[in-house]
């Protein structure tokens, strides 16, 4: 999946999800974990843990833009290696 559908993915669930206010709940989290994971290649506990640090309150990440939160995923971005990648296949 490209950069641009996670990142219309990923705004879409927080802006949701932000409507609460008050800081990030579990399910939010949880719901950019679950976008990150179906996207691949990224260390997922990672950018959420970048995201809820530089960002206490969703509504500041959601007002960023393209590229800030770009920066954010590519500190993110998991190496993985053929033989790995041929393990996932096999199953």
């Amino acid at each position: 999946m490209s950069k641009i559908t996670f990142y219309a993915a990923l705004f879409s669930s927080l802006a949701i999800l932000s409507s609460c206010g008050g800081g990030w709940s579990e399910e939010q989290k949880d719901q950019i974990k679950n976008t990150c994971i179906g996207n691949g290649n990224y260390d997922c506990d990672c950018y959420v843990e970048k995201i809820t640090t530089a960002h206490p309150d969703p509504d500041t990440y959601n007002s960023l833009s393209k590229e800030d939160k770009n920066s954010l995923v590519e500190g993110c971005i998991q190496e993985v290696e053929e033989n790995e990648e041929e393990e996932m296949e096999s199953f």
